[in-house]
């Protein structure tokens, strides 16, 4: 089981509480997550996923090997994702 949250690429300028930004100002980290497109992430509803074929596959061209990772959550992101987790959940 993998915890997951929802991303999105609308309304980027506008977070709320719960939510954090990945965007190309935030360069390695944006390169390291592996996203194509501004992107923002909404910690306050997350759910649990079996780690599996049926909701994870190996993306194409395979960056990180036989596994479905597209990316990784860059350590100078930590505090950002940590205090959006904080908000949501309060």
């Amino acid at each position: 089981m993998v915890e997951a949250a929802y991303g999105t690429s609308q309304k980027v300028d506008t977070l709320y509480a719960g939510e954090f930004a990945i965007t190309p100002a935030d360069r390695a980290a944006y390169e390291a997550a592996g996203l194509s497109e501004l992107t923002k992430f909404n910690l306050r509803e997350t759910f649990e996923l079996d780690y599996s074929d049926e909701w994870f596959a190996v993306p194409p061209g395979a960056p990180f090997g036989q596994t479905p990772k597209l990316g990784l959550l860059h350590p100078s992101l930590m505090r950002r994702a940590k205090a959006a987790f904080d908000a949501g959940r309060s």
